[in-house]
């Protein structure tokens, strides 16, 4: 992981570009509603992304390698039967950053007497039941996925489930 991984890191290079202060000039009521990183242990597919929610709008701002930035508009896709959920202003002074979220995820899975080695991490800094968590998944040798609710003020592990790729794939 690099050091300018993290969600501040991050902020700080968006807030030094140019499209991104476009952006927020068009979009003063622009809130960060989401951090995204994927974390590649064993290749060089790092990503980065944060996203900001003006009326009923997302909008990614992705950093690229080079710490240029990509900003473009998503859909929230609405799925019958199914509710959105509100998505929440995060404020990202937070305790904990991604890379020590990731280090307290891989603690608690050798705790739970998991030693396979991790493969990828997707974090996501959000909120969750009027905290603020970083929402992990692991992906782990032997197909073994994670999800991981890590407190971003306390470190505290709220959720840790185990799944393996098997339990997705439905039977008919």
């Amino acid at each position: 992981i690099t050091n300018k991984m993290g969600i501040k890191e991050t902020l700080e290079i968006l807030e030094n570009t140019e499209e991104f202060n476009k952006f927020k000039d068009e979009n003063p009521d622009a809130e960060m509603c989401a951090g995204f990183f994927i974390i590649d242990f064993f290749g060089n597919d790092n990503k980065r992304s944060i996203d900001f929610k003006c009326n009923d709008k997302v909008f990614t701002c992705s950093l690229r390698d080079d710490d240029s930035v990509k900003i473009q508009e998503d859909k929230l896709i609405e799925v019958k039967g199914t509710k959105f959920p509100e998505l929440q202003a995060i404020d990202y002074k937070i305790n904990v950053d991604v890379e020590e979220a990731i280090g307290i995820a891989k603690t608690k899975t050798l705790d739970e007497g998991i030693a396979a080695k991790y493969n990828k991490a997707i974090a996501v800094l959000q909120k969750h039941e009027g905290k603020q968590v970083w929402n992990i998944t692991g992906m782990l040798d032997g197909l073994i996925i994670l999800h991981i609710l890590v407190d971003a003020d306390t470190g505290e592990v709220i959720k840790f489930e185990r799944k393996s790729m098997m339990d997705l794939i439905k039977k008919k």
